[in-house]
């Protein structure tokens, strides 16, 4: 206030000031955060806010009463109706739907226009799904429904999706040549591995390990508050061999919990071997690590901002992870470890379902 030679913003601060008594008062940056944060921009909005972490059904479940309401409405659902065939496929009414019939014998309803949004938020946005990619959530939607150019909606749908844009994103990713590796029967070999340190939750859970069966890419994942050797040993005790079966082979990296001596006597009571990747080929983990990074992303979807409940929805992820087709077999993990396909909570509502005729999946 006091320097003779004050330009551009400085002397127009001085000449509004002039008109106050005050008294200025030094104080260090470091003893003054209150004015640091202060002097921030304000945040209007807030970009790639939460998901609604709620289950898919707020705007109602879709029914075969609602179905058929809307297709006597339609009327490209109506014309192909009176058609009775689109392209060398026939269209043909059951009951009260229109179901369009494809070569190898299954049918699948032909959904009116009105409701093409609200089946690509439950198959796409929900809880069910995590925001899985193109492929995946057309494999899911096609494996009930139909409608004319349907897979370039679901290209624009998921393009659009701002909370993928903001998570996903990334750069073409150069494919390596495939490396044929012996995996065995379901449940032969599982890939294990931990993440963490994360935020605390509200349950005390810190880390989240994940197992990844190689044969049918099925995961299983747990949170757990500690990495110590005990949490995984019950890990592998409750999560897998309880419900799998004892394999034959558990391939870990080289940490300590990992590698100690519970986890050493657990493998060598089941009879199991202990795979441990050399740094020249860690690519055996591969599997499991890229599954970190998918349910990181779909968990990134829901989580709140105080990051106190992740721990909610690493299990979705799985779920929806295991009931998408794979790009690597061409099944869904559920369809190879259980012989069938997972259902969305709408095709437990409707009221007579759709009827697939599929080719049940021989195990690897």
């Amino acid at each position: 206030m006091t320097s003779k030679d004050l330009t551009g913003r400085l002397h127009r601060w001085a000449l509004q000031l002039q008109e106050y008594d005050f008294e200025i008062v030094y104080r260090p940056g470091k003893d003054n955060v209150v004015a640091d944060a202060l002097s921030r921009a304000p945040v209007r909005t807030v970009v790639g806010g939460r998901t609604d972490a709620a289950p898919p059904g707020g705007e109602g479940q879709l029914t075969d009463d609602e179905i058929a309401a809307e297709q006597a409405k339609d009327k490209t659902v109506q014309s192909l109706k009176g058609r009775k065939k689109y392209g060398d496929r026939r269209v043909g009414e059951e009951g009260a739907l229109v179901y369009i019939y494809e070569r190898d014998g299954s049918k699948r309803v032909v959904l009116p226009s009105s409701l093409w949004a609200k089946v690509l938020r439950e198959n796409h946005d929900s809880v069910f799904a995590c925001h899985l990619r193109t492929p995946q959530t057309y494999a899911k939607i096609a494996a009930n429904y139909w409608w004319p150019d349907m897979r370039a909606w679901v290209r624009r749908w998921v393009q659009s999706c701002r909370d993928c844009g903001t998570r996903k994103a990334r750069a073409k990713e150069v494919i390596p040549p495939l490396r044929i590796q012996g995996v065995g029967e379901a449940g032969d070999r599982w890939a294990l591995d931990v993440a963490g340190p994360l935020p605390e939750t509200d349950k005390g859970n810190r880390y989240v390990v994940a197992a990844v069966d190689y044969a049918t890419r099925y995961a299983v994942v747990a949170a757990v508050p500690s990495h110590r050797a005990p949490d995984i040993a019950n890990f592998i005790v409750e999560k897998l061999v309880m419900v799998y079966g004892p394999m034959r082979e558990l391939v870990m990296d080289g940490a300590p919990e990992l590698n100690g001596a519970v986890v050493e006597a657990l493998v060598n009571a089941l009879q199991a071997k202990q795979l441990t990747p050399v740094p020249y080929r860690p690519a055996l983990l591969g599997l499991v690590e890229r599954f970190h990074r998918t349910w990181k992303d779909m968990v990134a979807m829901f989580v709140s901002e105080a990051q106190s409940d992740w721990d909610r929805w690493p299990p979705c992820a799985a779920y929806a992870y295991d009931g998408a087709r794979h790009s690597g077999t061409g099944y869904s993990p559920n369809e190879l470890m259980m012989g069938r396909r997972l259902r969305t909570p709408n095709e437990l509502l409707r009221t007579s379902g759709v009827t697939q005729r599929r080719k049940r999946p021989r195990r690897p």
